[in-house]
């Protein structure tokens, strides 16, 4: 954004998110990180979001989630101190329940809600409308070259909100894997349809 970043996702733990905050700052050195969007509560997504508020940084997820991050936060961590139990903040959340944007005056980012997915509850994916942009994490991962015939059980779900929300899509940003044309979920669907 024209004053500020925002990160998506808090991945992993304390070790990975602080990394991946420091990298964040150290792209744009004159730019506060404010925020960070969760995409579900599953700890590849979550597993560092203690220590993205020990950063003081304010929380954007699906309100499904509020209960589970203020009972994460809440709870101590004193036999081996993480990095919110040693620089506690008060943290702060925004809910998402449909559609959702941040915008300024240099970029404007889409939160929505995933309905009815079969991975998770509580399930969101950030679009860059002006890239055409898609990020979206486990209801599309970049296929390992290794897998002769990948399942992709949650891809019509996917592609069932992208048509509801009227997104046009041209680049995919799987949270588990590389960027992508967006070409590669449409035939993903056509594979899990003929598997």
């Amino acid at each position: 954004f024209e004053d500020h970043l925002t990160l998506v996702e808090a991945p992993q733990d304390d070790i990975r998110t602080l990394a991946v905050i420091e990298t964040a700052r150290s792209l744009s050195p004159g730019k506060p990180l404010t925020e960070v969007i969760n995409t579900h509560h599953h700890f590849g997504h979550s597993g560092g979001m203690r220590a993205a508020v020990s950063e003081g940084l304010t929380v954007i997820t699906h309100a499904l989630n509020r209960n589970f991050y203020l009972d994460s936060v809440s709870r101590t961590h004193l036999l081996s101190p993480d990095a919110f139990q040693r620089n506690p903040q008060a943290i702060r959340i925004e809910t998402v329940s449909e559609a959702y944007e941040l915008s300024d005056a240099l970029r404007t980012v889409q939160i929505f809600p995933i309905v009815d997915s079969p991975h998770a509850d509580g399930l969101l994916m950030v679009y860059f409308p002006a890239e055409r942009a898609l990020a979206v994490a486990d209801v599309y991962s970049t296929p390992s070259p290794t897998v002769t015939n990948p399942r992709f059980p949650h891809v019509a779900n996917l592609i069932e909100n992208i048509q509801n929300y009227n997104l046009r899509a041209d680049i995919i940003l799987p949270i588990h894997g590389q960027s992508e044309p967006f070409s590669s979920v449409t035939r993903a669907v056509q594979a899990e349809a003929r598997a």
